[in-house]
């Protein structure tokens, strides 16, 4: 049976924890050369399986500082990808956020309404007081997300990866619905 905590929709969009079904999902993201170009070298199949298992262990840990979830299309009920927080050990309040998703979700409007419902959970329920976003300085799809989002430039960019971050005040300019909560949801 699948967990319910952490479970979030937006208008089109339904997130979940990664779970045992997800496998095949997780494994085509992080082998898919179009995907994984501005983000690192793509995984084998075995490392990409070896990953997921981390990264479901990880997801059963009790206030996990790192914690991936499954986008989910509410119209067709299909997978698109995947997002995750990672809690900054120096200072756990801050976290860093990744989105991945499908070549044939892409271009769609789908990051930011996904990461906009992502932040809401995190500063909402998850108290976390600011969010960071690195990318490589040739990820023009993310710097746009970035840029169109507020994000504020931050001094942890370098000559190759753009560092930015978005805190609290960002609920305060949201004129848009919040994200809707699963009833079973733990804060």
């Amino acid at each position: 049976m699948a967990n319910s905590a952490h479970q979030f929709e937006t208008e089109r969009l339904s997130m979940r924890l990664l779970d045992e079904r997800d496998k095949d999902l997780y494994a085509q993201i992080y082998t898919d050369e179009k995907i994984m170009r501005k983000i690192s070298a793509p995984l084998s199949v075995e490392k990409a399986h070896k990953s997921f298992a981390i990264a479901l262990k990880k997801n059963a840990q009790p206030q996990s500082p790192f914690l991936t979830w499954v986008i989910t299309n509410k119209t067709t009920n299909e997978t698109i990808g995947i997002q995750g927080l990672t809690q900054h050990k120096e200072q756990p309040a801050f976290a860093d956020v990744g989105i991945m998703l499908l070549r044939n979700a892409q271009g769609k409007l789908l990051p930011e309404e996904s990461i906009s419902g992502l932040f809401y959970y995190a500063f909402s329920k998850l108290n976390y007081l600011r969010i960071y976003a690195h990318y490589s300085k040739t990820n023009y799809a993310t710097h746009r997300v970035t840029q169109k989002m507020g994000f504020t430039p931050a001094s942890a960019s370098t000559a190759e990866s753009n560092a930015c971050f978005l805190d609290t005040k960002w609920l305060e300019k949201q004129e848009h619905t919040q994200p809707i909560y699963n009833s079973n949801t733990s804060s």
